[in-house]
C-alpha cells in the first residue's frame, strides 16, 4: 500500500506538471499576456514596458523555469485585475467551491442511492420505469437548464430561496441541488444495472432460494458488492463537477468560488489569475482520483491497486 501510494503521488505530480506546462504554453506562446492585459488602444511603448515588467523579454526557458519555481512556492505572480498575488485570491475562493461540491455530492447520493435500489428491487415494473425516466431527464438536461428551472420555480415564483450569492445555508440549496441532480440520474442508473447483475450471481440466487426477499438480498448482500463501483462512479462525477459543472453553476448563481473566478478572469483578460484557477481545479481532480482509489481498496480488499 505504501509503495502504491508513492507511485500514485509521483504520477499525480507528473499530471500536474503536464497540465501546468500546457497552461504555460497556451498563455505565453499562443497569446501575448502584455497585450491582453492592456487596453486595445495602448501604445507599443506601454506594451513593451508591460512585457519588461512581466519578464516576457527573457528567454523562453528562463520564463518556464521561473514559472515552475513559482508553482513550487505557490507564487505564480500578481493578478492584473486585482493587483494581488493570484494564489491568495484562488485560496480565498476555494472553500466556497468545496462547500458547493460537497453539498452537491450529498444531494446526488441522497437522491441516487435510494432510486437505484428501488429500481433494482422493482425491475421492469412501474417504479423501475419511473427511475429510468428520471435518469433520462437529468442526463439529457444541461446543468445550467436545471439551474434556471429551479430559480424560476423556487426563487422567483415561490420566493423560498435567494437567486444568487453565498449568504448562509439558504443560498447553498439551489446551487447544490442543481449540481447534484445533474449527476444523480447517472449514478442511479449505474447502481440499478450493477445491482441487477449482482442478483443474477450464484450467491444471490442461493440467498433467494433460502427464502430471503429480493429487497433483503439487495440491501444485505448485493449492495455491498457494488459499493466499490459506486465509489468509483462517484469519483468520476466529482471530477466532472470540478472540471465543468462548478464553472457553470457558480456563474449562474453568482457563487463566489474558483469556477466563477476562472470565468471572471477570462472576462478581465487576467491570464495569471486564470492560470491559478485552472491549476487549482486540476489539483482537486488529481486529489479526488487518489482518494477514490484508497476508498475503493478500503471498501473492497479484492480491488487491485496498480
Amino acid at each position: 500500500m505504501a509503495r502504491w501510494s508513492v507511485r500514485r503521488l509521483l504520477a499525480a505530480l507528473l499530471v500536474l506538471w503536464a497540465v501546468s506546462t500546457i497552461i504555460f504554453i497556451v498563455t505565453n506562446v499562443f497569446t501575448d499576456p502584455a497585450a491582453v492585459s492592456l487596453p486595445l488602444d495602448a501604445s507599443e511603448e506601454q506594451r513593451d514596458q508591460r512585457r519588461e515588467n512581466l519578464g516576457l523579454n527573457r528567454p523562453f526557458i528562463v520564463q518556464y523555469a521561473d514559472f515552475l519555481g513559482g508553482l513550487a512556492t505557490f507564487d505564480i505572480g500578481d493578478s492584473f485585475w486585482q493587483e494581488r498575488p493570484a494564489y491568495d485570491i484562488v485560496l480565498e475562493r476555494l472553500p466556497n467551491t468545496l462547500r458547493l461540491v460537497g453539498a452537491g455530492i450529498l444531494v446526488m447520493l441522497v437522491v441516487a442511492v435510494p432510486l437505484g435500489i428501488t429500481a433494482a428491487a422493482f425491475e421492469r415494473r412501474f417504479p423501475d420505469a419511473g427511475v429510468l425516466g428520471f435518469s433520462l431527464a437529468t442526463i439529457s438536461a444541461p446543468p445550467f437548464w436545471i439551474a434556471y428551472l429551479l430559480v424560476i420555480v423556487f426563487a422567483v415564483n415561490l420566493g423560498w430561496v435567494p437567486t444568487s450569492g453565498s449568504e448562509g445555508l439558504r443560498s447553498l440549496i439551489l446551487p447544490a441541488v442543481s449540481i447534484g441532480m445533474a449527476s444523480a440520474g447517472r449514478l442511479a442508473q449505474m447502481l440499478r444495472r450493477a445491482i441487477i447483475d449482482e442478483l443474477r450471481q450464484p450467491y444471490a440466487l442461493t440467498a433467494r432460494s433460502r427464502g430471503f426477499s429480493r429487497r433483503y438480498t439487495i440491501v444485505h448482500h448485493a449492495f455491498r458488492n457494488v459499493a466499490s463501483s459506486g465509489i468509483t462512479f462517484t469519483g468520476w462525477e466529482l471530477t466532472r463537477m470540478f472540471t465543468g459543472y462548478t464553472v457553470v453553476i457558480e456563474v449562474v448563481f453568482a457563487w463566489p468560488g474558483v469556477g466563477q473566478l476562472a470565468f471572471q478572469s477570462i472576462e478581465q483578460k487576467d491570464l495569471i489569475l486564470l492560470e491559478g484557477a485552472v491549476l487549482m481545479l486540476a489539483s482537486l481532480v488529481v486529489i479526488t482520483n487518489f482518494v477514490v482509489d484508497i476508498l475503493r481498496r478500503m471498501v473492497d480488499p479484492r480491488v487491485e491497486l496498480v
